[in-house]
């Protein structure tokens, strides 16, 4: 069994919704997606502090000794992280899923509304 070499992530994924179901309603897996963006957006902002506790720990040889040389770098890192690992942010990126959600639901029923217009205009 071969399993796909790059796998998707949650963003890349277009998740269905029962369109007749209020935008503010999340499904589990809506709410996975949206606590995947908001894990990538973290680390995105952290990347450069998360960048250098990488380098610096890889300039030793010995592991012990990168823990104990890089461990400023390694602390401001977990800081930036946990500076944006708040609910606040998860709320905000919650706030922005719905939106999404509100805009997908109105464009699937205006192409809904086009459809039932083109098949009315078929029937006449």
């Amino acid at each position: 069994m071969s399993y796909p070499k790059k796998k998707k992530g949650y963003s890349d994924v277009d998740l269905p919704t029962n369109p007749n179901l209020p935008a503010w309603i999340i499904t589990s897996k809506e709410e996975k997606a949206i606590f995947e963006r908001w894990r990538k957006k973290t680390f995105a902002k952290c990347d450069d502090l998360i960048r250098r506790y990488i380098e610096c720990s890889n300039s030793y040889a010995n592991p012990l000794e990168a823990m104990e040389k890089c461990k400023q770098a390694n602390q401001a890192s977990l800081d930036c992280v946990a500076q944006y690992q708040k609910q606040e942010y998860l709320d905000q990126e919650r706030d922005l899923f719905i939106k999404e959600k509100i805009e997908k639901k109105k464009l699937y029923k205006q192409k809904l509304k086009e459809l039932q217009e083109q098949k009315e205009g078929k029937e006449i």
